[in-house]
């Protein structure tokens, strides 16, 4: 037991200290409306099945950012033997200024229909590099069955700390 001890009494400590960080927030971004191409099948590969679903445009719409999807991408997407779908995309944002930026997605669809994503930006210009350093998260909903799959719906957020109050 004494040699436990320590190891309790540092683990208490990590975990106030974990504690008074406080819980992450999360800062809307926008929604997009991305239209989709036909489907093409790669095949099985022993892990799962791979299909290249084009994005071929759309719209995004947020508080800091709007424009349009570039018919410049794609998803990559994954449905592995459990039959769990898992998105890999790479498309392209352009704002209503004419920057492009570059967006890549991922993650695991939900029992539900929809799917988590993790985004990952790649800005050049000065007025939208921030989001090169953006935790950012989304939701993808499917339409409903008549839209056939030509479209999908994302919000995406970014995560925001709390304040540390001096304690960072």
């Amino acid at each position: 037991m004494r040699l436990l001890t320590p190891l309790i009494i540092a683990s208490n400590a990590i975990l106030a200290a974990s504690q008074l960080m406080g819980t992450p927030s999360y800062e809307y971004l926008y929604t997009v409306n991305a239209t989709l191409g036909e489907r093409w099948p790669i095949g099985d590969y022993g892990q799962g099945s791979r299909v290249v679903i084009p994005i071929t445009g759309g719209t995004f719409k947020g508080p800091k950012l709007s424009g349009t999807v570039t018919n410049l991408g794609a998803d990559w997407g994954l449905t592995d033997t459990k039959g769990v779908f898992f998105p890999d995309t790479r498309y392209n944002l352009r704002t209503h200024d004419g920057v492009d930026i570059y967006i890549q997605t991922s993650g695991p669809t939900q029992p539900d229909g929809r799917t988590l994503l993790r985004g990952v930006f790649q800005a050049a210009h000065p007025d939208y590099e921030w989001l090169n350093y953006v935790l950012a998260v989304g939701v993808l909903q499917r339409p409903p069955a008549e839209s056939k799959g030509k479209y999908v719906v994302i919000d995406m957020w970014a995560m925001v700390l709390p304040d540390c109050n001096g304690n960072c």
